[in-house]
């Protein structure tokens, strides 16, 4: 189960990261990963929640 926390809040983070890059002109893409990112984070954080109910 940690492995699986980790990895999640790994992807977040770089997801992050990416979307804060001032890669090319349009904004959405940032606000899209950026969100993308927050549901990874949350995933990882409910983790052992998700965890004990199955």
């Amino acid at each position: 189960m940690a492995t699986f926390q980790a990895l999640f809040y790994l992807i977040a983070i770089v997801l992050l990261v990416i979307a804060a890059l001032p890669l090319g002109s349009r904004r959405t893409r940032g606000v899209g990963l950026g969100l993308l990112a927050a549901a990874f984070a949350l995933t990882a954080f409910a983790a052992p929640t998700i965890d004990a109910a199955f």
